[in-house]
């Protein structure tokens, strides 16, 4: 086989003539052209579904008892934007609230839900127990056993239950008293001083907050300043 010279191979002249700088020019502003039209077809589409999910949360909240946005005043219909990037960020802005406020919501719903499961499982224990049936606390004292891990948690438990056979730690000895039980399952100890600090100023009309005397009870404070 003959060999072939790169270099003279393609040395024929080409039959595309080059483009001169208005044609270049010309496929730059096509380029562009098309560029735009794809980010605003991709705007189109992203707004479309902001406006969809805007109006989910809308009547999910509704549904929920609770005002979205058009409930607010001063607030700017979406119609009325002419801007469309304004517009765009605009409606971005809201959905985001939205998803925070339903967000918020359900967590609330659960915790509510949480709160009338545990009431009506210990209205029903309650029952039974004046009846002679111990069998549903029981087994409400054995799941509460290997659920519940903290000191302050089981004590609380076992005080709402009537001090029911609930040990203060996981594998400790019901008869355990809570500074021996705080102590063994390392958590740390109450501020006893702080306390009777607390108690005094009870008396004297101040205003101690919880988490002063201890930082896990900080999330009573706002219904304490209410009281």
């Amino acid at each position: 086989m003959a060999k072939v010279d790169k270099r003279r191979r393609n040395a024929r002249p080409s039959k595309y003539k080059p483009r001169s700088p208005d044609q270049l020019a010309r496929k730059r502003e096509l380029w562009a052209a098309r560029s735009s039209d794809r980010e605003r077809a991709k705007r189109t589409d992203e707004e479309a579904a902001l406006i969809e999910r805007l109006a989910e949360l809308e009547t999910a909240l509704r549904e929920a008892g609770q005002d979205g946005i058009h409930k607010q005043r001063h607030v700017t219909p979406l119609e009325d934007i002419e801007d469309d990037a304004k517009r765009f960020h605009v409606l971005k802005a809201r959905v985001e609230r939205l998803e925070a406020l339903w967000s918020i919501n359900k967590r609330r719903r659960e915790t509510r839900g949480k709160i009338i499961i545990g009431g009506a499982l210990l209205a029903e224990a309650g029952d039974a127990h004046f009846e002679g049936d111990d069998e549903l606390l029981a087994r409400l004292v054995d799941i509460l056993d290997r659920r519940v891990e903290r000191v302050r948690d089981r004590l609380t438990v076992r005080e709402l239950l009537g001090d029911v056979p609930l040990p203060l730690r996981p594998g400790g000895d019901v008869n355990e008293d809570a500074q021996s039980a705080l102590q063994a399952a390392g958590e740390p100890l109450p501020d006893f001083d702080l306390m009777a600090e607390s108690a005094l100023a009870q008396e004297a009309g101040g205003e101690l907050l919880p988490s002063e005397v201890d930082p896990d009870y900080a999330d009573l404070d706002p219904a304490w300043r209410a009281a």
